[in-house]
């Protein structure tokens, strides 16, 4: 098992691996076959590790433990041929997410990769099988995303080399990474830690398309899930978050195989659960999480289930399949951990304009908000996204106005029982 702890702070100065300004600090785990065997794992830390982690409760600075922190969720992250052809001969992907840019400030973020980086040897090349180049990474990296899941049918489409190729670019562009094993080690868990708050991290895929070699994608089973949130609880997090890469393509209900899964999931102690696959959005619940003796913590308030978030960026243009949501979910801090505290969502469409014969691929914002600089979009462009932004926001339930970045309410512990209601059947 790889757990990685991860404390995202610039201002900390300790000698280990530093990414982008990112503290990382491994600890010593086992892999499990069966459940632990011998001393639980904190006992088995050398004691160098334990004076690492004294360096770095003693090195954060007092104003990084915000009494609300924010994590950011994306759907699917595509790479198509024509997305590929509008970054142009310089593989510039940044023009395509500066419209949204605005949207992530302060959040730690994650997304879901449904590409590999294997390399310009092996061809460029969009869908069904995937291979984009590194600049991507880099894009992703300076939107602001720090964290990715990697566990989806498309990781192995350049076969082990290019799924082990693809965590080596995040590394280097400083972006972290779950549900990919190498080797003999057990499903990952991510554990980090942004803000004050503990985090730790699952991912699942039913499956991939090709045949797993010595590399996989950690596969989504009600033993795998069980395990994986097990062990995730052993590092201790203040917010559980299980993603999984599940449900039916282009299908606007969750299936009842999802349903089961994320019960599961809330019955393990996960806070959130996060979906991608369909490439179109599923409905996010709120779920009363009542004490169990599986949650790790006596009174856990709200959890949240995200069945899909549709695409984040793709050149997919079947309807509905350019809308998606951000899916902001703040938390505050509490003696027995963390809640949330309110969910919002920023609705999104991939934009998609050939300009002088090049394709142009851009996330919009499709909201109300005034902030945002919609200057070169055309007035139909900007119609349309007006037009999608409602018919999202109607499908989720959210609220009528934004907030002043943009985000639309869809739950608030402020009225905990006030609870999103879908007000159209389909986002379409």
């Amino acid at each position: 098992m790889n757990n990685l702890n991860v404390n995202i702070n610039a201002n900390i100065k300790i000698k280990k691996t530093v990414r982008r300004g990112v503290l990382v600090l491994v600890l010593l785990c086992f892999p499990i076959c069966g459940g632990w065997s011998g001393e639980r794992p904190e006992e088995v830390q050398t004691e160098q590790a334990r004076l690492e982690q004294a360096q770095l409760e003693q090195a954060q600075p007092e104003q990084a433990r915000l009494d609300r922190v924010r994590v950011i969720f994306l759907g699917d992250i595509m790479a198509h041929k024509e997305q590929l052809q509008g970054a142009g001969e310089s593989w510039d992907f940044a023009p395509q997410f500066r419209r949204v840019k605005p949207l992530f400030g302060g959040a730690l973020v994650v997304g879901n990769l449904e590409t590999v980086f294997a390399g310009e040897k092996k061809g460029f090349s969009g869908y069904p099988s995937f291979n984009t180049p590194d600049e991507l990474a880099d894009a992703l990296a300076d939107l602001g995303v720090n964290v990715v899941t990697l566990a989806n049918n498309h990781i192995l489409d350049r076969g082990s080399f290019g799924a082990l190729r693809t965590m080596e670019v995040l590394d280097r562009a400083g972006i972290f990474h779950v549900g990919l094993v190498a080797g003999g080690d057990s499903d990952e868990v991510l554990t980090l830690e942004y803000g004050g708050v503990r985090w730790s991290f699952v991912n699942y895929s039913y499956g991939s398309n090709r045949e797993p070699e010595d590399v996989r994608p950690n596969i989504l089973s009600d033993a795998a899930v069980t395990e994986g949130l097990r062990r995730a609880r052993l590092s201790s997090p203040d917010i559980l978050v299980a993603c999984f890469h599940w449900g039916n393509e282009y299908q606007f209900t969750p299936t009842r195989r999802q349903r089961e899964i994320a019960a599961l999931s809330l019955s393990m102690g996960a806070n959130l659960v996060i979906g991608t696959h369909p490439h179109v959005l599923q409905p996010i619940e709120i779920v009363k999480e009542n004490s169990n003796q599986n949650s790790g913590n006596l009174d856990r308030g709200y959890g949240l289930v995200a069945y899909s978030l549709g695409n984040f960026v793709s050149y997919q243009r079947t309807l509905p399949r350019e809308r998606s949501v951000i899916l902001a979910v703040d938390v505050e801090k509490v003696e027995t951990g963390a809640r949330i505290s309110r969910v919002s969502v920023a609705p999104t469409r991939v934009s998609a304009t050939k300009p002088q014969g090049r394709h142009s691929i851009q996330v919009v914002y499709a909201g109300k908000s005034e902030r945002f600089n919609h200057a070169g979009l055309t007035e139909g462009e900007l119609k349309t996204a007006q037009l999608v932004g409602q018919a999202v926001l109607d499908f989720l339930g959210a609220a009528e106005s934004p907030d002043k970045e943009g985000f639309y309410t869809l739950w608030d512990a402020a009225s905990p029982d006030v609870l999103p209601e879908s007000r159209r059947k389909t986002p379409q």
